[in-house]
């Protein structure tokens, strides 16, 4: 099923509403009707949040990052630095095993497909920075 809209993903905390990020004409793909739902992995000092509007492409997932602070209770998206390289979203494979922490970094499974080069097909550790409101590959 596809749904195309306006979205704003919406942090409620405290009775407060903050918007952590707008997708104007977004499509989302899924299997059914059902509620979608955030992959959710543990931090030490953060709860992080994936949204993957696309549940399958043939060619990775892309989901959007986000982080609650445990400290303070603040919501933010993260950006995802990997070789200098800046992005809003996180890719990973869609055949392999689920997001999982392991000694404090987010381990990823690369979307891998014909031609990829083997060292890209490795698993990627991100590193939670939340000073800089990032997750950074090692």
């Amino acid at each position: 099923m596809t749904f195309q809209s306006n979205y704003s993903i919406v942090y409620k905390y405290d009775g407060q509403n903050k918007v952590l990020l707008d997708l104007p004409a977004y499509l989302f793909v899924r299997p059914s009707d059902q509620n979608i739902t955030f992959e959710k992995v543990g931090f030490k000092d953060a709860e992080v949040f994936v949204l993957t509007p696309q549940y399958q492409t043939g060619h990775g997932l892309e989901g959007f990052v986000f982080a609650i602070d445990k400290q303070n209770g603040e919501a933010f998206p993260l950006e995802i630095v990997k070789k200098d390289h800046v992005s809003k979203t996180l890719l990973y494979s869609e055949t392999a095993p689920t997001l999982r922490i392991e000694d404090e970094g987010l381990v990823i499974h690369p979307p891998v497909g014909a031609g990829t080069p083997e060292e890209d097909m490795k698993d990627v550790i991100y590193k939670l920075d939340l000073s800089r409101k990032q997750l950074i590959a090692e």
